[in-house]
Order: structure tokens, then sequence, then C-alpha cells
């Protein structure tokens, strides 16, 4: 073989292999990107799971602390005093700050709970109901709504034109309680 011939076979063999085309940079740049961005959808995803599991740990908290508040003012509690509606926007006096007769402590508390569930849940309202005589069940239902999606294009009674989609959530939990004073 001609050794000129065999120098031209060497050098377009060797430029051949010897880098990346365009096309092939492009093509994994795009591989790339859509692996980041199914990354970052994974990672909102888990957030809003994040963040609705704490909505319901904070409905469950909330719905037996005002249960063990019900408990620890058994007098109030056997005469049905905290099944109000609408709960009350404010207390007659603090009664952690002076004593308070049960019906007292009772409103108290239940401005406690409200305050407390508007705060810490988004939309939040809460319903007591009392059944029974002599022992009575209370039953607590807590109801919030969440963000679920935000879609655009959709218009709502205000001027905006971009409004989130909710879903809305209850959290209900029930105690017997009996008349402590009847106990021998």
């Amino acid at each position: 073989m001609n050794m000129n011939r065999m120098k031209g076979l060497q050098y377009r063999a060797r430029s051949a292999s010897s880098g990346f085309s365009i096309m092939e940079i492009l093509v994994t740049l795009f591989v790339l990107a859509a692996g980041l961005l199914g990354t970052a959808a994974l990672q909102a995803l888990a957030l809003k799971t994040n963040q609705g599991g704490q909505m319901r740990t904070q409905a469950v908290i909330l719905g037996l602390d005002i249960l063990e508040r019900i408990e620890a003012n058994n007098p109030a509690a056997v005469a049905g005093k905290y099944a109000v509606s609408p709960l009350p926007a404010a207390a007659g006096k603090n009664c952690y700050a002076a004593p308070c007769l049960p019906d007292e402590f009772a409103t108290y508390d239940l401005v406690q709970f409200k305050n407390r569930i508007e705060a810490q849940l988004p939309g939040a309202t809460a319903t007591i109901v009392v059944t029974g005589a002599g022992a009575v069940t209370y039953t607590v239902q807590i109801d919030w709504v969440e963000r679920i999606t935000k879609s655009s294009g959709t218009t709502v009674a205000t001027t905006a034109t971009t409004t989130a989609s909710t879903e809305s959530f209850s959290y209900r939990v029930s105690r017997t309680y009996y008349d402590r004073s009847l106990a021998v």
C-alpha cells in the first residue's frame, strides 16, 4: 500500500472519531433537562404532601386539645356548655390570670380553641356537638381547606384571572364524659 494513501486513511479515521457532534450534545442536554424537570416536579409534590400531612396532624392535635380542656372542666362538660354555635369570639375574662366559674372557663377554652384553629389551619371552622344525658358524648369536627393545584385562565368572583383549586378536609373525634361529682 502506498504510504500517502495510508496516512490519508489514518487521518480520516481519526477525524471521524475525534469528538462529539452537535446533535449528540443536544440530545444529551435534552435528556438532562427532562431529568432535572422531573426531579423538580417530584420535589414540589413531596413538599405539598408534607404540608398536607402537617395540616392533618395539626387538626388532630387541636381536636384532642379541646377534648382534654372539656375533660378538665367536668362541671361545664356534663352541663353541655362546650356545645355552642357559633364558637364565641371573645371571653369575658382571662381564666389563666384570674379564677373563673366553670361556665366562664368553658367560654375561655372555646375562644382559645377558635383562635388556634383559625391561626393554624387555612379557612378552618369547627363545630362541637353534645349528645346524651348523664354520660355525655362530645363530637368535635374541624374543617379546613387546602390548595391542591393552581390553574390559570379561570375566573372567580373577584377581578383575578388566576385562582387556586382547593380541596376541603375534615377531622372528627368524639369522647364520652361522665359526671365525676357522682363518683363515690
